[in-house]
């Protein structure tokens, strides 16, 4: 709206501007020492029908018929609005002429002086020259009411153009951001629910490290609270997040699972939206784990020039439906989001062989 609101307040002033501009150019340009007030009131008297037009056409015509779509109206009423208003000037004019330059005064600058001693033939010769006929005046008139409103209907279609951009834009911006709302809050509740199943299993089994649990969770239920709201936050509290959930998962396994991570030493001062990797961090540990065999979760996090690359690996403890649960809801909520912030500006690889799935996803960032 505020932009919309500049385009409007920069039409108004090119508008003021160009007619001050016209106004102006009798005073600015006159060639006598002083400025001659009845000239230039003869001047304005001229240019003041093709004002008219303008306006007429500026806030009537257009907003009223060109921008609803009525063109034969609009046609219509541009072409009847142009006639009418030379018509009045061809009547009305030398009336208002006569009033300001007075009855016996010649209309056309410097002409007595010019044609002052000549033969009575010759005069009357040179004053049809110099006084062109009413129809040739009319046809003047004409062109120049044309003029006036060809001009005025390109700067409000540019300015229109202006508008339904920024429109469109406002409009795509707000069904973003209700769409990551949506994504997040749908997110949440699948997180909590695997955590909070994580915790109950371990009661049972070792009270001390439920605690713990518990305490870890507090730290990830703050993180959503005050950070997943954000449009963005900073990655060094991404990566805190990640650390805090990788540390609760590990209560629940044994040596056989080899858990990695690889961080930056010295992290990127860079902005991401919050919880980006969280359903590739659960699936990881879902479908990635076993009980049973080796298995192994690495996740990595780079920097290259003005990319962020996160990486995370895991293997696949042979579920059948591993394949259909990678192209879920959580991949696929994935891909949703960074296509509605990133646009084509990243890129996500997926890997997968017998005993190993990958996935490597590519962003752009600003320090």
């Amino acid at each position: 709206m505020i932009r919309i609101t500049k385009l409007r307040s920069v039409e108004l002033l090119v508008n003021v501007i160009v007619w001050m501009v016209v106004f102006l150019m009798p005073i600015v340009f006159t060639r006598d020492e002083s400025i001659i007030w009845q000239r230039v009131w003869l001047e304005w008297i001229r240019v003041a029908p093709f004002l008219l037009v303008f306006l007429i056409h500026n806030y009537f015509l257009f907003p009223y018929y060109f921008r609803r779509k009525r063109y034969w109206y609009y046609l219509f009423l541009t072409i009847g609005t142009i006639v009418f208003i030379v018509y009045l000037k061809s009547i009305f004019g030398h009336v208002l002429h006569d009033l300001v330059a007075g009855p016996g005064e010649v209309r056309q600058r410097g002409i007595p002086e010019m044609i002052q001693g000549m033969p009575p033939a010759s005069e009357g010769m040179y004053s049809r020259r110099i006084f062109p006929p009413q129809r040739l005046m009319i046809l003047d008139d004409l062109l120049i009411c044309t003029l006036v409103v060809g001009f005025n209907l390109a700067i409000k279609l540019a300015i229109t153009k202006q508008f339904e951009e920024q429109k469109l834009k406002d409009l795509r911006k707000e069904k973003l951001e209700t769409e990551l709302a949506f994504l997040r809050n749908q997110l949440s509740p699948h997180f909590f629910m695997n955590t909070l199943n994580n915790i109950h299993a371990l009661i049972d089994v070792d009270s001390n490290d439920a605690k713990k649990s518990i305490i870890r969770l507090s730290k990830l239920m703050r993180y959503l609270l005050y950070e997943s709201d954000e449009e963005k936050t900073s990655l060094k509290r991404e990566i805190e997040f990640i650390r805090s959930y990788v540390d609760l998962m590990k209560l629940r396994f044994t040596e056989q699972v080899k858990i990695e991570l690889s961080f930056p030493e010295d992290i990127p001062n860079v902005k991401i939206p919050p919880m980006l990797f969280t359903s590739l961090l659960e699936n990881a540990f879902k479908h990635g784990v076993s009980y049973q065999k080796d298995s192994f979760v690495r996740i990595e996090i780079d920097s290259e020039d003005l990319f962020l690359i996160f990486r995370i690996s895991n293997s696949k403890n042979g579920n059948a439906n591993l394949k259909q649960e990678y192209g879920g809801i959580g991949l696929e909520n994935l891909k949703k989001r960074l296509d509605l912030i990133y646009g084509t500006s990243f890129s996500m690889i997926k890997k997968e062989t017998e005993n190993r799935f990958e996935i490597s996803i590519k962003l752009p960032v600003n320090e």
